[in-house]
């Protein structure tokens, strides 16, 4: 007796392969990352951040969208001496796989090569591996993003 192999075993393959093609992928890149606060920019380019409830060694991720559809993500952290770190979730060398950063105290880490970095450094930029830094300034309890500087690094999550 021979067996043959009936289309409806194919059209069940297809998705359960998919499936676990997607949960290998959540698993390699370390969960389900970060949950992301929208901001947009107002009628001058700026988008305010209020940063009076982050705490020493907390940290904020936030997805920047314009009116043109370009999606940017960052993050905020305040680091054991209370100074802000800004910088793109992604840095030169494993952007294209956006997978960005996991947040742990004072040490940022890359979700792809599983290096980590001091927070109190992120603003002081490096290259490589490095959260790359994103330009702001401190205005009384918020922070003030200009949408140039956010689109700056635009590149890394197209």
């Amino acid at each position: 007796m021979k067996t043959r192999f009936r289309p409806v075993y194919g059209l069940l393959l297809v998705p359960l392969f998919f499936g676990a093609v997607l949960l290998a992928d959540l698993i390699l890149a370390g969960g389900p990352g970060q949950d992301f606060i929208r901001v947009s920019p107002d009628r001058q380019g700026v988008v305010r951040i209020g940063v009076d409830d982050l705490g020493s060694g907390d940290f904020r991720f936030y997805r920047f969208l314009n009116p043109g559809n370009q999606e940017v993500r960052f993050f905020v952290a305040r680091d054991r001496n209370g100074m802000l770190q800004v910088a793109f979730d992604a840095n030169e060398i494993c952007y294209k796989l956006k997978r960005g950063y996991a947040p742990g105290g004072d040490w940022v880490t890359c979700r792809k090569c599983d290096k980590s970095f001091r927070v109190q450094e992120v603003n002081d930029g490096g290259g490589g591996c490095k959260p790359i830094p994103l330009a702001f300034t401190e205005s009384g309890r918020e922070i003030v993003l200009a949408e140039s500087d956010i689109l700056t690094g635009w590149r890394y999550f197209r």
